[in-house]
């Protein structure tokens, strides 16, 4: 068989707020993402970037003001972030890297069929398998704590963004059905008890938390076209 070359594309997902985009960047983390600033349609805004083996997959949201760190605190059920110029020792802070274009110059992917890694959806049967899919035997001390939620026609739904290493890199996005549009910014469980994993705005000791990432809409890379089903 020929050699076929995938061509590298950018993708761009907008985030239902800014807040979403700061969680992203900041909550659940030892460490804050960097967060690149550019014009985009006439308006500057924030996002995060994630390199797959052939896409450049961009989360974004609104600048509120200019600055050179997003910052994000969270206490007991009260979440602040906005953009600063300086760190305080009280916040968690993610340095904005300003852009005088877009982050790469890869041609801009707005279809399915355009995006070479588009996640594959795999439904889930409870909240409670989605928590434990969050932990990652290989590397149990660095997990990455962010659940999408994502709109699909009039529905909604909950997930997980996996990447697996075989001989060519493939992408799972394994989800829950929502009877809502959550409006909580964490899902916490205890695996010391048998209590289900429930939606939160209060931080408390003794619970592993995941942050709700919320999109603005559909996007094609989570591979459900317009169908909420799974695809086998």
């Amino acid at each position: 068989m020929p050699f076929v070359k995938v061509k590298q594309r950018e993708c761009h997902a907008e985030l239902a707020s800014f807040e979403d985009l700061a969680r992203l960047a900041c909550s659940t983390r030892d460490y804050p993402r960097r967060v690149y600033s550019f014009d985009l349609g006439g308006r500057r805004v924030a996002a995060v970037a994630s390199s797959l083996a052939n896409t450049v997959a961009v989360m974004y949201a609104p600048m509120p003001k200019s600055g050179g760190y997003v910052s994000y605190k969270i206490d007991a059920d009260r979440e602040t972030c906005g953009v600063v110029d300086c760190i305080s020792n009280s916040l968690s802070c993610a340095p904005i890297i300003h852009l005088k274009s877009r982050i790469t110059q890869f041609e801009m992917a707005v279809a399915a069929d355009d995006i070479p890694d588009v996640f594959h959806p795999i439904e889930l049967v409870d909240l409670a398998s989605l928590a434990r899919l969050t932990y990652d035997p290989d590397f149990p001390e660095a997990q990455n704590l962010a659940l999408y939620a994502v709109p699909v026609n009039s529905s909604w739904v909950l997930g997980y963004l996996v990447y697996l290493e075989m001989d060519e890199p493939h992408y799972e996005f394994y989800y829950v059905r929502m009877d809502e549009d959550p409006d909580k910014h964490f899902v916490r469980y205890r695996a010391d008890s048998t209590s289900e994993p429930e939606f939160t705005d209060r931080i408390e000791h003794g619970y592993v938390y995941m942050s709700v990432i919320k999109l603005k809409e559909e996007h094609p890379i989570f591979g459900f076209d317009g169908r909420l089903s799974s695809v086998v």
